[in-house]
């Protein structure tokens, strides 16, 4: 072989050397980890079933960063994203009861998501139809002069749709006395046709008396025992406390009454009922709702009476005298520390006539007339389900009527189907016309 070939085979040799060892130089010493999507969880299952809620678990999945929860009703189809989660369990609530719901759950990281887990289907239990309870028909009445008579005659026009009366009969002062001119015949009437009837203690919106009476324990043990001495002359079955314009720093003394008093009545078989002014949240320091504890008061009482009337009242400006939408907050304050079968809705049945002159109240009739004389239009706010008119009196004066009817009282009667409140308490019998008793006979099946 020439010198020049052997040359050629040399080089040849040499760069097949150089090229394969850069090659295997170049090779990966170690092996890396894919970077994808994680696997689909796996063992989904419904942990916990209600008539509203279902909880939901699966297994853990390795190098997932979190999970996606898909939804469908009723059928294997047309799904949505519930939620997105990090941890493996989702608790869905607010559902409808007895209804068919379908799950997957999907893992996802910063590289993909995972393929569907299995599917499942779960139904919410269904809620066993209960029997509407009872709604009660609560009437205060009234008594201003001996030989008043328009309580009376519409208990009697209206027996059978009446469970209770309350007779606003009682004013105490600081000390605990009491005075009032007891309406015997309303009384007699009423345990004679099965209605419940209880006494009204009040203090003339008047805080001072409050005051005096609320901080000093015997005063307050003096008015427990004239209540209790009166209640057992008069053949009264409970009292009504309906203390108002109570200084909110007398709060705790208000609760410890209503403690004294229902430790008193209580085990005597005497009723115990407070009203309470309305409110959509609970401030201790409001000036005039702050000393009513709603929840504390509840413990020491058979039913609380939210008096749900006088949003716009006689001394403030025109407006509606319970517009639905405030009516409803308030319930929906009171059912979270109240249970509903303890609350009395308070319906009006009156009307304020506002103008430059003294406000002028009216029973529902005396509305309706009213409008008449002046042949005022009857209007009717949707926003607050309210009836007003306007009119101008023969001085010139303008003037501007809000006031309650049956057409209004239909939607404070639904809110109480609805919230399954114990009843409504009426202020006050005698004010109300026929319509507004068809309104409670037709909502409430009576």
């Amino acid at each position: 072989m020439s010198t020049r070939k052997k040359l050629l085979t040399f080089l040849a040799v040499m760069l097949v050397i150089i090229f394969n060892g850069t090659l295997a130089f170049a090779k990966p010493l170690t092996k890396t980890t894919a970077k994808t999507a994680p696997p689909a969880p796996t063992g989904l299952t419904a942990t916990s079933v209600t008539s509203s809620d279902i909880s939901l678990s699966w297994q853990t999945v390795s190098g997932a960063s979190g999970y996606r929860i898909y939804r469908a009703i009723s059928s294997d189809s047309n799904y949505s994203l519930l939620a997105t989660v990090s941890t493996n369990t989702y608790k869905n609530t607010s559902l409808s009861s007895g209804t068919k719901y379908w799950y997957f759950v999907r893992a996802y990281n910063s590289y993909g998501i995972s393929a569907d887990s299995t599917h499942i289907s779960v139904t919410t239990t269904a809620l066993t139809t209960q029997p509407a309870s009872k709604k009660l028909v609560l009437g205060f009445t009234t008594y201003y002069y001996s030989g008043d008579t328009s309580s009376y005659n519409s208990i009697a026009a209206n027996t059978s749709t009446i469970d209770e009366i309350a007779t606003h009969t009682y004013t105490t002062d600081g000390v605990g006395n009491i005075s009032g001119l007891v309406p015997t015949n309303q009384v007699t009437y009423a345990n004679n046709n099965g209605i419940k009837t209880l006494a009204t203690i009040e203090n003339n919106f008047d805080g001072a008396v409050a005051q005096t009476l609320l901080e000093n324990s015997t005063n307050r043990q003096n008015l427990i025992n004239n209540i209790l001495t009166s209640l057992k002359a008069n053949g009264y079955k409970g009292v009504n406390i309906d203390l108002e314009g109570v200084y909110y720093y007398d709060r705790s003394y208000l609760t410890t009454f209503m403690n004294e008093l229902y430790s008193t009545l209580n085990p005597q078989g005497f009723y115990v009922t407070i009203c309470v002014p309305a409110k959509t949240s609970d401030s201790p320091t409001a000036a005039w709702n702050g000393a009513f504890d709603y929840a504390a008061l509840a413990k020491a009482a058979d039913q609380v009476i939210l008096m749900t009337y006088d949003e716009h009242y006689g001394g403030g400006s025109p407006g509606p005298i319970a517009s639905i939408g405030w009516v409803e907050n308030v319930i929906k304050y009171a059912i979270t520390v109240i249970p509903t079968t303890k609350i009395m809705l308070g319906a009006a049945a009156y009307g304020y006539d506002w103008s430059s002159n003294p406000t002028k109240a009216y029973g529902i009739s005396g509305t309706y007339n009213l409008a008449s004389t002046y042949n005022a239009t009857i209007n009717w706010d949707l926003t607050s389900q309210s009836p007003y008119f306007y009119y101008v009196d023969s001085s010139g004066i303008n003037h501007s009527v809000w006031f309650e009817n049956g057409q209004s009282l239909n939607y404070k009667l639904d809110l109480i189907n609805s919230y399954n409140l114990s009843g409504v308490a009426i202020w006050r019998l005698g004010l109300e016309n026929s319509d507004y008793w068809t309104s409670i006979r037709t909502k409430f099946n009576r």
